[in-house]
């Protein structure tokens, strides 16, 4: 089993969620900054402030695409919006055994105080982490980031203010607007050291400190995954080829759960592409194929931060990276790329193939063996690893049939 640092592996992959058309933003730090000193002042005690972070910080896990979240960046959100993503989001974190503590949470983050909710609860009977995530949510989308934060205080209390009792527990109102009388929380929320800030908040949690790295990786591959119903399996598809690559090429048992880690998150970086891009029917235009030759790179950035004892930022993030140097976008050549990096990027284009995409059906196997053949000959692909995926079709079929016949690979709503 490989571990990470819970706490700095949650912050920094979770800012793949606050991808929409206006760039990066800062909503979950600020959501989960804003909840923790709320619960501090509610007098919650530890394990639940643990859980409460962990809650908060991957709250819009079940928003997909940049129209979902457009739609949850109105303060009043539409019932239909707010409690779809509240669905997928428990469904997914009740899967991974670390967060599956806060998947009721997750399902209840958006409840209205006075009730009518599909969860049937109401008032003093959502849960209370539910109740705080709630109003911390809604309180960071009414901030304006071109308008000096200070300037809009009081509006913002005012707005939320006029829901409290209605959408929003009155006293958890109540103490708020208290601690927002300070500038400086205000300017917390806002400034280049949030998450310092955040982790000052929890060094007064006892944490649990290492956690299981596959068990992120999957909430994060269903992320990813759920953008597109063309890609819906498709990390899970490409971890356990290179999985079962790696064993064929001898790795060891723990170089193999790394290979399967760094498959599950190698597209972490595709959150950034609109979905419409990912869904085109026709060929790119140069400019949406700029927007996708980025996601490898904010794959790395958001992995190698926290995993820097370990190969995975490589191994994930250079999987369109090519032996004759014509990849991208970091332009690596043969004698820069460590086999871990060739496997994923050989299962990357076997599963590609074998999905379905917007333009084509799946491909059958004389076609994939066409292909990575030219790949290898032309010095794109690593020869050897293409040569033992050939050899390793019963397993690789075996395997398909195995997620797609899994439940969390089939495509949800759309």
């Amino acid at each position: 089993m490989i571990t990470v640092e819970a706490v700095r592996f949650l912050l920094s992959a979770s800012r793949s969620l606050d991808f929409t058309y206006a760039g990066l933003l800062d909503h979950h730090q600020r959501v989960a900054y804003l909840s923790l000193v709320l619960g501090q002042a509610a007098g919650i005690h530890r394990e639940e402030l643990y859980r409460l972070f962990k809650t908060a910080i991957i709250h819009d896990a079940g928003v997909a695409t940049f129209k979902e979240k457009e739609r949850l960046l109105e303060f009043e959100v539409e019932p239909e919006a707010r409690w779809e993503h509240c669905r997928k989001g428990f469904e997914f974190a009740a899967e991974v055994r670390a967060l599956d503590s806060c998947a009721h949470n997750l399902l209840v983050h958006h409840d209205r105080w006075a009730g009518g909710n599909p969860s049937g609860f109401e008032q003093s009977g959502i849960p209370l982490i539910g109740r705080i995530i709630h109003l911390a949510d809604r309180v960071d989308v009414l901030i304006q980031d071109e308008i000096p934060i200070l300037q809009q205080a009081s509006l913002i209390k005012r707005r939320i203010q006029s829901k409290a009792g209605q959408e929003f527990d009155p006293e958890l109102v109540h103490l708020l607007l208290g601690l927002l009388e300070r500038e400086s929380l205000w300017l917390d929320l806002t400034a280049p050291w949030l998450e310092e800030r955040l982790l000052a908040c929890l060094m007064a949690i006892t944490l649990p400190g290492r956690v299981d790295l596959m068990d992120l990786g999957q909430l994060f591959a269903r992320v990813v995954d759920a953008k597109s119903r063309f890609t819906y399996c498709h990390s899970r598809g490409v971890a356990a080829c290179a999985r079962i690559l790696g064993d064929e090429l001898g790795f060891s048992s723990s170089e193999c759960d790394l290979l399967e880690a760094a498959g599950l998150l190698h597209d972490l970086g595709k959150v950034t592409v609109p979905e419409d891009i990912l869904e085109k029917n026709s060929s790119l235009t140069g400019a949406e194929f700029n927007l996708v030759k980025q996601h490898p790179y904010y794959t790395y950035w958001l992995l190698k931060s926290v995993t820097r004892e370990l190969s995975l930022a490589e191994w994930a993030a250079f999987h369109h990276e090519r032996l004759d140097g014509s990849g991208y976008p970091f332009q690596k050549t043969a004698a820069e790329l460590a086999l871990g990096a060739r496997i994923v990027a050989v299962a990357d284009v076997f599963t590609a193939l074998r999905e379905e995409r917007p333009y084509r059906s799946g491909l059958a196997w004389p076609e994939i063996q066409r292909i990575l053949t030219e790949q290898a000959q032309a010095k794109a692909l690593d020869a050897r690893v293409v040569e033992t995926l050939l050899s390793s079709r019963s397993r690789l079929d075996a395997k398909w049939e195995q997620l797609k016949n899994n439940r969390p690979c089939v495509p949800g709503p759309t």
